[in-house]
């Protein structure tokens, strides 16, 4: 018999431990939120909730302090709500940030503020030593052997002074991968297994921070070396490392099989609340599907499997990614798609349950510096893994997930109004994320930000196909589904957002089939490829019609912790309808065809070679591949040099006003030229500048490019029709050219010269086109050949993302056909429209020849 089973055979009768830990770096939640989970615990009949909120100020940065009466009653009423439900409220300390193990008083410290505690009622607790430094103070060195021999003196004692209740221990080699030199020869590892006292437990992440799988085996050498079996805390669903993922997709890569192996499991979870039924729910049902632990060779016998096991069809790796590595005689009682299944179906109850996003308040916060991991690593080339992107990000250690105050927080949930209304009596331990930058959150006009959303279908709809109507029917089963696929798991996207990856890159590097007046052109292949199109847009407008139903739910609570997901989200594949429905214009330039199909060099993406195959291994942490589906699909883009028009921060308010983005159609001139003279005076209205002429001004402005330019053109609408456009042109030097020979001529017919001295404002426009027309510098256009004007109505216009987004339909449309760079051609007057730009990306372009005073040209490499 192994050390390991003999553990296994040994090991105490007490319950097994289930629930979750809130634990992750972050907002935490609120005391109503912790109730209602108290209630779903009970529900889902899990029996344990670790209080650990990594950014609530008296649990880490300031342990020492004691709780104020307020946070008393506030704590003592949590726990009674706790046991009301049947859950064990352990309540962990971090003390590991600035702790002197030697120092006489810090343990006091410790053993007050947990005597403290336990004066609330609480009966277990933990003290957690993850996300710190793994090195002892001078003092300390000169008392303890070792880091492991100081944490495991101060934890004996502490509980042995609380008279030996529940305990749990985090240690700071809490996974394989940060083991010093590895699992089974680690001295800290083993210090803890041979020193710690035997009944108190010890948390586990498993191989990684973030572990695909749990394995027999590796719990066995866990046990073997901490000397007891692990409670694992699981940070599959923990999100606090990624500001634009959420993890809905079921517990998965744990077999019910390594349930005897385990003293129990915790898992950290989503930040967000509300994002957390299906993982709890299906937690729920894994826990309870071997609760007789049973090991596996007595599961494996035959007289042992449940009665329905052979009516349940076996999963695959492809679809769910779960069970592939047990033996195919094993019960397979628990399975994540069935699972998930029945967390929809309850899941839809609480979404039709009125309840209202939480008032958020809390005490001071404490993070410390970023620290930069490795990037995107290169798919594997000749059995080698390499990293290319270039990029940092921040990471995350802990006994919780990633996103650490060490690693600096990220994914500070963006509040909606009520979070706005400070409350009277603030409830302890919560906490108020920091507010946007007021100068990142408007638009010119002061317009505060508001919420992008909905997609068009057809290739050049009109004005009129643009205005949209809220659908007459609810959010629903099916809708949750495909929310979920959108937000699945750390190590596996659904069904339908892999299929769109797919669809996004095969109409990317094909799109040479559809260049019009190609003369090797396979009317087959066009077939294909504008049938894949119009899959891939039906497709964007399911998304775009569940994220409109989803803000009808009864749930605002829901709808609030989702917005800034869900925003990000639309506002990426409503780029992607836009830059498939240009694509299916045809109107790529030839010499551009060969470089569509060619794979970038520095930037892997969801098609690259290996890619999808080491995203799923579970060999790198998730938080390598940062962005999730948006993520993937911003890789698949051509937005290299244009990261800032995809990467925004979301509103601070939950805003329901829904635009859409496509190509320019010439139906469309009449309202172009409407905004165009709405903003020519420096974004105001100049309807009463130019009275008389109310064309003048957008043929002057803009007139050239929508008539000789069209195709790199695009506009915005929200529901009453065009809100914006950005008119753009793949080379502005060709442009003038063009416009000398046919544009001006019909001007000069249009507007008559004036013959008077004194002019109106528009007969000094009307002169414009009469005079010779200036040259932009070569020093311009030699880096930024592509011209571009970009204008808006502020009024209707309330999302800040939508300039930059309208901004990126251009720019990518004319990255696909070769340009470089884009520049603009302001009057040095238009102080408001420059300060605009500027907050866009582009910058004074100096002039070495010297440029004429009047204008000011700004320009940003693409």
């Amino acid at each position: 018999m192994t050390a390991g089973e003999e553990i296994l055979d040994n090991r105490s009768q007490r319950k097994f431990v289930c629930g979750a830990v809130e634990g992750f770096y972050g907002r935490p939640w609120t005391t109503e939120q912790r109730k209602i989970l108290f209630e779903w615990l009970k529900k889902m009949k899990m029996n344990t909730y670790m209080y650990a909120p990594k950014d609530d100020c008296k649990h880490r940065a300031f342990w020492r302090d004691l709780y104020s009466v307020e946070e008393a009653e506030n704590l003592t009423s949590l726990i009674e709500a706790a046991k009301e439900n049947g859950v064990e409220f352990v309540y962990a300390l971090s003390p590991g940030l600035d702790i002197t193990f030697s120092s006489a008083k810090d343990v006091q410290f410790l053993k007050r503020k947990l005597e403290q505690v336990t004066s609330f009622g609480c009966t277990a607790f933990a003290l957690l030593f993850d996300d710190i430094e793994p090195g002892l103070s001078e003092t300390d060195r000169s008392v303890f052997q070792s880091f492991g021999v100081a944490q495991v003196a101060v934890t004996n004692e502490v509980y042995q002074h609380l008279g030996q209740p529940q305990f749990y221990f985090c240690p700071t080699e809490y996974c394989s991968s940060r083991t010093v030199p590895n699992l089974l020869s680690s001295d800290y590892l083993n210090t803890l297994g041979a020193k710690l006292l035997k009944d108190i437990d010890i948390l586990w992440t498993g191989p990684k921070v973030i572990s695909k799988k749990l394995t027999i085996q590796h719990l066995q050498e866990v046990s073997s070396v901490i000397k007891r079996p692990p409670v694992i805390w699981d940070n599959i669903h923990a999100n606090d490392y990624d500001p634009r993922r959420v993890f809905l997709g079921p517990f998965d890569g744990r077999s019910p099989e390594i349930i005897p192996y385990l003293r129990g499991l915790l898992t950290n979870p989503n930040c967000e609340f509300e994002a957390n039924y299906v993982a709890l729910h299906t937690l729920g049902q894994w826990s309870t599907s071997n609760n007789e632990g049973l090991k596996k060779d007595i599961i494996a016998d035959g007289e042992h499997l449940s009665p329905v096991a052979s009516d349940i069809r076996l999963e695959t790796e492809s679809e769910y990614g779960s069970n592939d590595d047990l033996p195919s005689r094993i019960d397979r009682r628990y399975q994540a798609r069935t699972a998930l299944n029945l967390a929809l179906n309850d899941w839809m109850l609480e979404i039709c349950t009125n309840r209202q996003p939480p008032r958020v308040v809390a005490p001071l916060t404490i993070s410390g510096p970023p620290i930069p991991i490795p990037p995107i690593p290169a798919p594997p080339m000749d059995n080698t893994v390499t990293p290319v992107c270039g990029e940092t990000m921040v990471a995350s250690f802990p006994g919780n997930p990633p996103g650490s105050p060490e690693a600096n927080l990220v994914n500070s949930t963006i509040p909606s109004d009520s979070d706005s209304e400070i409350s009277e009596d603030p409830e302890p331990m919560e906490y108020v994320p920091t507010a946007v930058n007021p100068a990142e959150a408007t638009i010119p006009g002061g317009i505060p930000p508001e919420d992008a959303m909905q997609v068009e279908i057809s290739a050049v709809p009109g004005d009129k196909d643009c205005c949209m109507s809220q659908p007459p029917d609810s959010f629903s089963r099916e809708e949750l589904g495909l929310l979920v696929d959108f937000f699945y798991t750390p190590f596996d996207h659904g069904l339908t957002s892999t299929q769109l990856l797919q669809d996004l890159h095969f109409l990317k590097t094909n799109a040479g089939v559809v260049i019009k007046g190609q003369g090797k052109t396979n009317l087959d292949e066009v077939t294909a490829w504008v049938e894949a199109a119009d899959k891939f847009l039906a497709v964007v407008h399911k998304v775009d019609r569940m994220i409109r139903l989803l803000h009808l739910i009864p749930n605002a609570a829901v709808v609030h912790e989702f917005f800034s997901y869900l925003w990000d989200l639309q506002g990426l594949i409503q780029l992607c309808a836009c830059y498939v429905q240009w694509l299916k214009l045809g109107q790529i330039k030839d010499s551009a065809i060969a470089k569509l199909s060619e794979p970038s060099p520095n930037s892997p993406t969801w098609c690259s070679k290996g890619y999808k195959e080491l995203f799923h291994s579970g060999d790198q942490e998730p938080w390598v591949f940062r962005g999730g589906v948006q993520g993937e699909i911003q890789r698949l883009l051509p937005s290299d040099g244009a990261h800032d028009l995809f990467l925004m921060r979301p509103p601070e308010v939950l805003l329901k006003k829904m635009y859409s983005y496509r190509p320019y159609s010439s139906s469309d001139e009449a309202s172009v030229y409407s905004i165009c003279l709405r903003t020519c005076d420096d974004g105001m209205d100049g309807t009463e500048v130019f009275p008389d002429y109310p064309d003048l001004i957008a043929d002057r402005i803009i007139g050239a490019i929508v008539a000789l330019s069209a195709e790199y053109c695009f506009v915005v609408c929200d529901d009453q029709g065009v809100c914006g456009y950005a008119l753009a042109t793949l080379d502005a030097t060709e442009l003038r050219q063009k416009s000398q020979v046919s544009w001006v001529p019909t001007m000069y017919q249009k507007y008559p010269k004036p013959s008077k001295e004194e002019l109106t404002p528009s007969e000094e426009v009307i002169m414009s086109f009469h005079t010779p027309q200036r040259s932009t510098p070569l020093s311009v256009t030699q880096r930024y050949p592509s011209l571009i004007r970009l204008d808006f109505i502020p009024a209707r216009v309330e999302d800040y993302s939508v300039p930059k987004r309208l901004l990126a339909c251009a720019v990518m449309a004319l990255k696909t056909s070769g340009s470089t760079g884009i520049h603009v051609e302001m009057n040095v007057g238009d102080k408001c429209m420059i300060d605009h730009y500027q907050r866009m990306g582009f910058f004074p372009v100096l002039d070495s020849a010297g440029g004429p005073e009047d204008v000011v040209y700004l320009g940003r490499a693409i």
